[in-house]
Order: C-alpha cells, then structure tokens, then sequence
C-alpha cells in the first residue's frame, strides 16, 4: 500500500502533513493504549474491587456520550489541527500529574479515575478532528487508501500497546508507564504542530451567526439525511452485537473455558490488533474498486459470521486463529464506513458527524459490554459467541436488500 498523494499539488519539503498525521495518530493512541491497561491494573491494585474497577471503567466512556456532539460542533468551528494539538498537551500533562503522584505515594482511585475520565474527554475532541481533516490533505479518490493508512497506524498502537507495558513494568515498574506516555502524547503533538498551516474551519459563508443556530442547523441537517441515519443505524445494531461478545466474551472465553490467566488474555487482544492492522493494509491496497457500500455490508456480515466458529472453541491456538481471522474483517467496516461519511457529508459538517458517529459505536458498546455481562451468567462463552455470530450475520445479510446501502 503505497502512502496517498496530498490533495494539493504543491511541492513540499519534509514529510506531507498526511504522513505527519499518520505518525500523530499513531504516537497518541500508542500513548492511550498504555494508559488503558495501566488504568485497569491501578484500579485493581488500590481498591482490590472488581466491581469498582468495573464502575471506574464505565465512566472513561461517559464523556464520548456526554460531550459527544457539543465536541464535533466545536471541531467544526475551530481549526482542527490545533484542537488536535490541544487534544495532546492536555493529555500529556494529566499523565505527568498522574506520574508525579504515583511516585509521591497520593494516587487514589477516585484521581485516578478523574485523570482517566478527563483524557478521554481530549479524545473525544481529537477523534473527530483527525477523522475530519483528512479530506484537506489528500485527493479525494485517494481517500480509501488514506483512511486505510491512518486506521492501520491505530491498530499497530493497539498491537504494540500491551507488548510494550510488559516490557515497560518488568524493567523499570508501573510507575514508568506514566512518563512513557507523556513522551508519546508529547511525540504526536510534535508532529501536529509540524503539519503547518491546515485544519482551518469550515463553516461557510452562509452558516448562521451564532452559535447555537449553527450547532442547530447542523443537527437537523443530519436529522434529515435519511442516507446518513441508516448508515449510523447500521452501524449501531453492528456495535450492539459485536462489541460485548469482544470485551467480555473473551475475557470469560480466557478465564472460564480455557482456564487461562491475564497473560494469555493480553495474547488474545494483541492478535485482534495484529489482524485489524493486516486488514486495514489489505483493504487499502485491494478494496479500492469495490463500491464502498457492498464493502460496508461484506464487513458486517462477515463480522457476524466469523464469531461463529468459536462455538466450538477449546484451545488457545483455535481462540487465536479465530480472532485473527475475525479482527481482519473488521476493516471492512471501518475503512469504508469513514470514506462514505467524508464523501457525502459536506466538510463543515464533518466533526459533527464523525462524533456523532462516536456517541453510537461508544454508546451501543458500554450497553452491549452490559446485556453480554447479563447473559453470560446464563450461558457460557462459546454459545454467546455462535448466536451472536449469527444474529449478527443475518443483519447483514438483511442490508444488502437496502438499494440505497448498496449505492453508497
């Protein structure tokens, strides 16, 4: 897969803002991968509770939920490669803080939680701005391939995340997890800040004056794009059923099936990185003549299906093969799904949309991470895994009757 042309034809000395965005996108969710595991050991150790583990982590998703929207109307109006920026040194500095009190001793769980809550509110500015600069740095028929590039470099921080916390804890303990962080979020702003003059505002010359009847205007508007609300629509009934089967469902899957230990379950997320990124660098460099929205219904489908088999999972080495083969799925959804939303939805709009997209996958993940909790005190993991997998299936093969999906 070769890196896209920028959609400009100036010549340009150094890396393209486009591979400078890339390199960003990877440092800081490099950075976010090892604070997430972190988070969940930290919380563990200082209240010795699941349960309030559990709570502490519900609430890192609240503000895609809470501040969602408000958060891609401020995309819009701002410019997004300095709300990026911003998205970064705020980051940075609440893991130094969070460093700093480790070492001394005063980390709590209650801080800890805040410091967790508080960074996923910058992701949730960061998200959508990089998501919605991307049309200004490449052509637009080049826009699969850059969507291709840039969720590749996220699932490699995914990948590399969990390896390097092992590293980083064995040689130098938790407490260095925090520092190692900071000089990420610290690398992905460097490079934001070495993208230059880009991510201006886009509200057009005929938007209204103020902001409320911007933000207003921009929610009917995709209120009333009936192409649009079946697309989110999709994509949530996908969420409702993957996402608990892959948060919880492994983790039982690991501990109560294979009777395996935490180890053997950070081998099972880093193949489900491993195969994401495989993927998204196999669509970017294959899918390119597919019309995006058979590809979208391919992905959903077989995002279904490819849960199927672990119903006769007993073994770690067919857990493995399975998720590898599911996570490289999943780019076809993910891939085609952005560049559908960037082609369609005009640039002033698109913060709003791609955060509103993120209130869906993050909203219908923390209920369907709940109703499998519920339903494997029922059943056990590997009979969730085959009715889910061919619930899900059927919705997608039920979307390829939608001309108007089709036509994407």
């Amino acid at each position: 897969m070769t890196e896209p042309q920028e959609a400009t034809g100036e010549a340009r000395k150094g890396p393209s803002p486009f591979a400078l965005l890339g390199a960003a996108q990877f440092l800081s969710q490099f950075g976010d991968s090892i604070f997430m595991i972190v988070f969940i050991w930290l919380l563990l150790d200082l209240t010795g509770s699941k349960s309030v583990t559990g709570f502490a982590a519900m609430i890192s998703y609240l503000p895609a939920l809470l501040f969602g929207v408000l958060a891609g109307f401020l995309v819009d109006r701002w410019n997004r490669r300095r709300v990026m920026a911003a998205a970064d040194a705020a980051r940075g500095f609440l893991l130094l803080a969070g460093g700093v009190l480790y070492a001394t001793g005063l980390l709590t769980a209650p801080v800890l939680t805040a410091i967790a809550f508080l960074c996923a509110t910058a992701a949730v500015l960061f998200n959508p701005a990089r998501d919605s600069i991307l049309p200004e740095l490449v052509s637009a028929e080049r826009l699969v391939t850059a969507n291709a590039w840039i969720q590749t470099s996220q699932q490699a921080a995914y990948f590399a995340g969990p390896l390097a916390v092992g590293v980083v804890i064995q040689q130098w303990g938790v407490g260095a997890t925090f520092p190692a962080s900071v000089l990420l979020y610290g690398g992905s702003l460097a490079m934001i800040v070495a993208m230059g003059n880009v991510g201006r505002a886009h509200r057009g010359e005929a938007a209204p004056a103020r902001a409320y009847d911007d933000f207003r205007e921009g929610l009917s508007a995709i209120a009333r794009d009936k192409t649009l609300l079946l697309l989110l629509a999709y994509t949530a009934l996908d969420n409702l059923f993957i996402m608990g089967p892959a948060i919880v469902g492994n983790a039982v899957m690991v501990r109560e099936t294979l009777h395996g230990d935490a180890g053997m379950y950070a081998l099972v997320e880093a193949t489900y990185g491993l195969g994401w990124g495989v993927g998204t660098i196999l669509v970017g460099r294959f899918a390119r003549r597919v019309p995006h929205g058979i590809l979208l219904l391919i992905g959903i489908t077989l995002d279904g299906f490819t849960y199927v088999p672990l119903f006769w999972c007993r073994s770690l080495p067919y857990l493995l093969f399975v998720s590898l083969i599911h996570s490289m799925v999943i780019p076809l959804i993910t891939v085609p799904r952005s560049t559908i939303l960037q082609r369609i939805v005009p640039r002033e709009r698109l913060g709003r949309v791609f955060a509103l997209q993120n209130v869906v996958v993050v909203g219908m993940t923390a209920l369907s991470a709940g109703l499998a909790g519920v339903v494997l005190e029922k059943i056990d993991a590997p009979a969730l895994f085959g009715v889910i997998g061919l619930a899900a299936g059927a919705i997608g093969l039920l979307g390829f009757t939608s001309r108007r999906l089709r036509d994407l």
